[in-house]
């Protein structure tokens, strides 16, 4: 016998201490595990005296001669604070669990030490909970990873299995876990709609009894909730009430995502919903309202984003996050004839829709898809408004004549200004004018109320006066970031003032002036009134006759006279301002040159005098340049009028057609920026519809790159879309549900694309599904305005239900994920019976007794199978064609059955259908005879023949 010193695995390291006997021994337990027989295995187990007095110890040895305690004397005085050791001896004789005790006596008490042989096992242990959280509800593949370890020593098999309902997917179901190691086992769960998961899994574990796996989830719905920002209470509906045309109104919300994930969300106005207005009169009768075809038409015409506008309208929201909404509402006036009416208003009820932005399938269906394609979570809200008329009425009028006046006194008139609006009051603001005075110039006039104004004409000047006296009306206007808004006049209302300043009838007799200024004369120097008879007393001015004398005669350079200015005599205190050195001044009558202070603290320095210059020189230029680009653009207007003046012969409408617009040049025209929607503009359903279906018209069937290539392509496909243009582009059905299909069958559904932005975008699909990997092509380059199909290949070795989830980016962001569904069934042949009765078909004995069993198979791959006849002690009188072959999908195969007839034959047979990696079947054959023999004798020469016939 091989003997074996040491343990595979030591004892548990346990103390026993005892207070009563104050003993201690080491360990509590002596266990020997992975014993195999024919082997010794030792553990020592040691006591420790804790008392202050010695004390007397008995071992007592085990029952089982399997177990054996060496020690040299059983009895043993141990001293205080002293220790023994002793050595438990196991040698196992068969390969099965064994134990037994061992006792250690001290005085009257005792003390038990378990002794435990097990034999090599495995120790399977599992977690027992895996614990998804809290989840969304978006059909998306979640996935969580347990462990199964085995301490043991030898492998260990284990076996899970869900029975539940539950889109619950438990990866591998079997399977071997290796000694001192641990297998991966992966629980898939989609949540696909609210619910509170709490379901069990049976876990069979080898040597162990049964356990279960609690798998817990908390799912939730997706909500996207709009706020009151007064209260936090859920908003439904916004109404701004009634506002004047050309003003604003604006309300504010709070946008809630109340999920556990981040979302990307967009704002849409659905104008195709029913129930809608846009500009209607809620308060007119219909038949006069249907009357109006003309006002119809101009309605239906209404682009509503811009009307009422949402900012932002586009955006990104983390877990449990409030973002603030700001509508506005600035309605504008559609003429009908009708404006001046008080009862003329314009009512809008539109609605607001906020959507999550992911897969989704437009106006793709999928009538085999078990989960609802309207996973995503909206939240609509209705906004409200009317739009009414700025009516403002004066009495006498709105021209007014005044009194002629003379300068210097005024006329007046007395006016009354009345706001017929009923609902909504009036600030007003008379803009200024000369000769003309308004009396309050600005003010508030209640809804329905009335003002009175005093319009005053104070002229100036003399001359006839018919000038505009324009009022504004202010209100409140959005600003450009249509978040916030400010008072400004927003409309105009146009008096027309008329009136005429007299001139007096006082005479003013002229005198012309010598050219020395008298002691009074007017600012010209040119003329005096007669008044000056008055001052007799006075000397009359003399005057000088230049031309008789030479007192004035000087040597005058004549270029320094070319260019000169005449200084009057009178402006001698001006002449001490700075002057400027390019002009020069003389006498009327000397022609010297006039004295020029140039004062420095005034005058330009050299550097202001070049930059002076420099700046006229450029606006010279400037202004020469735009003369030149007009002139232009007059001489080519002129030569385009000239060749359309030119008869060519050619009529109107005369069977001439436009030429059709190639491909290139249509991607070149969408991919211009006007194509893009405005930062603030919403998305509208009536316009996405267009576009999808406009998409869905030009179909790109083949010739899909997976890379960008071309310059354009490279620069279209780099651009990071926003939440509002990627959900533009649809990848759907948002669930690819390939239903049942047969183990290792390949599988192809469609994944539609489309793409309404005029750019190019670039659609990967991050798949690791090692049952998609036969798909050719996981990266496409989809044209604008354009939509296409994907087939999406799916085949999988394993047997059982297939959920599992990939996502997809646009241009690499973040768009959504796709669910794969799949029921993978192992391969069977059904057989039309199990139990096939032969009867007589005919009156030849070998070929009358025959049959027919037809095989169906009713999965997507064929099947390979082989009959096996089962021989009795009898023999086997049965035969089958064809023995072996195959069964195509979804098809039928007839294979015939025959009897051999005879003496010894068995009436009863049985085949076993084996199906190539598949199921078995057994088929019972039963030939129904009734026979009797009829004798026939006759010689052939000198034989004797005899026959015999069977007779049914």
């Amino acid at each position: 016998m091989e003997t074996e010193r040491t343990s595979l695995v030591m004892a548990r390291d346990l103390e026993t201490p005892n207070k009563d006997l104050q003993l201690r021994v080491t360990p509590s337990e002596v266990k020997f595990l992975d014993a195999l027989a024919g082997r010794v295995y030792r553990l020592p187990l040691t006591v420790h005296n804790l008392g202050r007095s010695n004390q007397k110890i008995r071992f007592q040895e085990p029952v089982k001669p399997q177990f054996k305690l060496i020690l040299t004397n059983l009895d043993k005085a141990l001293a205080s604070g002293l220790q023994t050791t002793a050595m438990v001896e196991y040698h196992p004789d068969k390969n099965e669990d064994m134990c037994d005790q061992l006792l250690i006596s001290v005085g009257n008490k005792t003390i038990v030490i378990p002794l435990i042989g097990l034999i090599p096992s495995c120790q399977l242990e599992i977690e027992p909970e895996v614990n998804f959280g809290t989840l969304v509800a978006s059909s998306k593949v979640y996935c969580k990873e347990i462990n199964i370890i085995n301490h043991g020593s030898v492998p260990g098999i284990f076996k899970t299995e869900y029975q539940g309902q539950l889109p619950i997917v438990i990866f591998p179901t079997s399977g071997v876990v290796q000694p001192k190691s641990s297998m991966v086992i992966k629980v898939d769960f989609c949540a696909d709609q609210p619910i509170v998961v709490n379901e069990l899994a049976k876990v069979s574990l080898q040597d162990r009894p049964d356990i279960f796996l609690n798998i817990r989830a908390h799912v939730v719905e997706q909500i996207i909730e709009l706020l009151s920002v007064y209260n936090d209470k859920k908003l439904k509906c916004i109404s701004f009430g009634s506002v004047f045309f050309g003003t604003s109104k604006i309300e504010h919300a709070l946008l809630y995502n109340n999920c556990p994930e981040p979302i990307n969300w967009v704002a849409i106005m659905q104008d195709d919903s029913i129930g809608e207005e846009l500009g209607t009169n809620i308060k007119q009768r219909t038949d006069v309202a249907l009357n109006n075809l003309t006002y119809l038409r101009k309605i239906r015409s209404i682009d509503i984003t811009t009307i009422i506008s949402c900012v932002p309208n586009e955006g990104r929201l983390l877990p449990y996050q409030k973002t603030l909404i700001t509508f506005c509402f600035s309605p504008k006036l559609i003429i009908d004839g009708q404006k001046n009416d008080p009862s003329h208003r314009q009512d809008y009820a539109v609605f607001l829709r906020f959507e999550s932005v992911g897969s989704k399938d437009g106006l793709l269906r999928d009538d085999n898809q078990i989960i609802k394609s309207d996973s995503f979570q909206k939240v609509e809200l209705a906004l409200t408004g009317s739009g009414l008329p700025v009516l403002l009425q004066f009495d006498p009028g709105r021209v007014l004549n005044f009194e002629p006046c003379f300068m210097g006194g005024h006329s007046e008139i007395h006016c009354v200004m009345q706001n017929r609006s009923k609902s909504l009051p009036l600030m007003y603001h008379f803009k200024k004018i000369a000769h003309f005075k308004i009396d309050p110039r600005k003010g508030k006039i209640d809804e329905g109320c009335m003002q009175n104004v005093t319009c005053s004409f104070i002229p100036h000047q003399v001359g006839v006066f018919k000038v505009k006296q324009f009022i504004e009306i202010i209100g409140s206007v959005a600003d450009e970031n249509l978040q916030s808004s400010s008072l400004k006049p927003f409309h105009q209302i146009c008096l027309y003032f008329n009136s005429v300043c007299k001139s007096s009838t006082k005479q003013v007799v002229m005198k012309v002036n010598p050219g020395i200024s008298p002691l009074v004369s007017n600012p010209t120097v040119q003329f005096v009134v007669n008044d000056l008879v008055q001052y007799k007393d006075h000397a009359p001015v003399a005057m000088l006759q230049s031309a008789m004398t030479h007192i004035h005669n000087h040597k005058i350079n004549k270029e320094l006279i070319k260019g000169a200015l005449i200084a009057f005599p009178n402006d001698r205190a001006a002449s001490i301002r700075s002057g400027e050195d390019h002009k020069n001044f003389r006498t009327i009558f000397t022609k010297i040159p006039r004295y020029n202070y140039v004062d420095p603290d005034f005058a330009y320095t050299k550097f202001e005098k070049i930059e002076k210059k420099s700046h006229e020189k450029y606006y010279m230029e400037y202004i020469k340049h735009l003369r030149n680009v007009r002139l232009q653009k007059e001489a080519q207007r002129k030569c385009i009028y000239s060749y359309n003046d030119i008869d060519i012969g050619l009529h109107p409408a005369s069977g001439l057609k436009s030429p059709t617009i190639s491909e290139v040049e249509m991607e070149e025209e969408l991919s211009s920026t006007q194509c893009w929607i405005k930062h603030n503009q919403l998305l509208r359903t009536r316009n996405i519809a267009f576009k999808e279906t406009k998409s869905l018209r030009r179909k790109v069937l083949k010739g899909l790159k997976s890379d960008p290539s071309t310059p354009h392509e490279k620069h279209d496909c780099s651009l990071t879309l926003t939440p509002k243009q990627i959900y533009q582009v649809i990848v759907g059905p948002s669930v690819l549900n390939f239903g049942d299909i047969c183990v290792n069958s390949r599988n192809t559904h469609l994944l539609h694309i489309i793409n309404m932005l005029p750019i190019h975008i670039l659609i990967q699909l991050d798949v690791n599904l090692k049952e998609l990997q036969k798909t050719n092509q996981f990266s496409y380059v989809i044209p604008p305005t354009t939509s296409t199909y994907i087939p999406i290949v799916f085949e999988s070795p394993t047997i059982g239900k297939f959920w599992k989830s990939f996502t997809f980016t646009v241009n690499n962001m973040p768009a959504g994920h796709i669910l794969v569904m799949a029921v993978v069934l192992p391969v069977r042949l059904q057989l039309s019976t199990n139990e096939l009765i032969l009867r007589p078909q005919g009156f030849l004995l070998k070929t009358c007794f025959r049959g027919t069993v037809r095989m169906y198979n009713h999965q997507n791959y064929f099947v390979k199978f082989e009959w096996q006849p089962i021989n009795t002690e009898k023999g086997m009188a049965f035969s089958i064609r064809p023995a072996k072959g195959t069964v195509e999908p979804f098809s039928s195969l007839e294979c015939e059955v025959t009897w051999q007839p005879g003496f010894d034959s068995p009436e009863r047979g049985e085949f076993i259908l084996h199906v190539c990696e598949g199921n078995t079947l057994k088929l019972k054959c039963l030939a129904h005879v009734m026979t009797s023999f009829e004798y026939d004798f006759y010689f052939e020469g000198s034989k004797l023949v005899y026959e015999y016939v069977y007779i049914i």
